[in-house]
């Protein structure tokens, strides 16, 4: 019965195969002006218990490319893109003076530059008592980072705000300091985050390249790789080679590798699936200022927020061990899967904005988000997210 059970579920199931596809023009397109109608994310955030900002270019703008159909169907968690607008209210919005101010609001610790250390790169602290000049000295030679500076300095703390409020998830804000004719300014690598970067000020060139197959490095976490003493590594194929300028946006999802440096414009022009041969990088547009973007990361995997850790807590309660199972007394860890299905069981829940188009049929247009009933649309939202997390485990 219960293999029979398990069949039906197989081929019941809608297998999602994941393939590596370069950004549809929609998602570079996408415009962040108000867009007419919000129901279905209203009644995500009533949800959450989430009270709104006043108005601003910061919070307009995020959640309105957060809550864009294009950017939620074929962009979250799938696809590296560059959007073609620029915010104008994100140049020089956080700059090497802002910087010079408020660095030693910062713990020693929250500033970090990489270092080699015994075959790997590791981040390294300030000292105690640490000042602006040993941030500069620390620039010449590796990129500076404040770690989580989005919640210790006020002007940054509005970019956090907003980007809390318009994802109503987990969220971080870093800062990343670079210097013009870095080779390297960042090493290949992934992380654990979903990742929004903005350039404020200098410019940045950018290679994102396919996530490699988890079985490569089965010991390893694929959101992980590239740091500490895990270098010779080789990604996917390249799907990014562009460069940021002020007041551009890049968005990265979490498992992408990617790596950056400060010497030049890709060769050619941006190669992002849309051609357009960009200008120059040394063109007197900040290529010869100092790099300062923001990274506002959104925090799904940390928080467990994903069908993976689903699994695991489900096995779990039933008395089951969370591993693959290879065979009697073996069990293999989820890295072992093939990319396409490792992909669709990491894929973060359909919780916070990302629940807005499952309860679309509650909130219909024209209709008052405030009318639907939100305990209705928490059973609703609960009964999807486990039938979907059924089919992801069978199949």
């Amino acid at each position: 019965a219960e293999s029979a059970t398990a069949g039906a579920m197989l081929s019941s199931a809608t297998i999602c195969v994941l393939t590596v596809v370069l950004p549809p023009p929609a998602l570079r397109g996408i415009r962040a002006a108000p867009a007419p109608s919000h129901n279905a994310f209203d009644l995500a955030a009533a949800l959450t218990g989430s009270t709104s900002l006043p108005p601003a270019p910061w919070r307009q703008s995020l959640r309105t490319l957060v809550t864009d159909q294009s950017f939620i169907a074929d962009g979250w968690a799938r696809v590296p893109f560059k959007l073609d607008e620029r915010w104008p209210f994100a140049i020089d919005a956080y700059t090497i003076a802002d910087v010079e101010r408020d660095v030693t609001r910062l713990p020693p610790m929250f500033v970090a530059h990489g270092v080699r250390h015994e075959g790997g790169i590791y981040n390294c602290p300030m000292p105690e008592g640490f000042s602006f000049a040993s941030v500069e000295a620390a620039m010449e030679t590796s990129t500076v980072v404040l770690l989580n500076a989005g919640f210790l300095i006020p002007k940054l703390a509005v970019v956090s705000l907003a980007m809390l409020e318009a994802t109503l998830l987990p969220i971080w804000l870093n800062v990343y300091l670079s210097r013009p004719g870095l080779a390297r300014s960042t090493q290949l690598h992934t992380d654990k985050q979903d990742v929004f970067l903005v350039q404020c000020s200098g410019r940045k060139r950018w290679r994102v390249y396919a996530p490699p197959e988890p079985s490569t490095a089965p010991g390893l976490d694929p959101f992980g790789r590239g740091k500490g003493t895990d270098l010779e590594w080789e990604p996917g194929e390249l799907l990014l080679d562009v460069a940021t300028a002020p007041g551009e946006v890049l968005y990265i999802p979490a498992g992408f590798p990617h790596e950056t440096d400060t010497l030049a414009f890709p060769p050619g022009g941006e190669q992002d699936g849309g051609g357009g041969g960009g200008p120059p990088l040394r063109d007197g547009s900040g290529a010869e200022e100092f790099s300062v973007h923001l990274t506002i990361g959104v925090d799904t995997h940390l928080w467990g927020l994903d069908y993976a850790t689903l699994r695991e807590s489900a096995l779990v309660a039933a008395g089951h061990a969370p591993s693959l199972c290879a065979g009697p007394g073996v069990g293999l860890s989820l890295t072992a899967l093939p990319l396409r299905i490792w992909s669709r069981l990491n894929e973060p829940l359909p919780v916070g904005f990302l629940a807005a188009p499952h309860l679309a049929y509650l909130a219909p247009v024209g209709a008052s988000a405030a009318a639907a009933d939100v305990g209705v649309a928490r059973a609703a939202l609960v009964e999807h997210i486990a039938a979907e997390a059924a089919r992801r485990v069978a199949e």
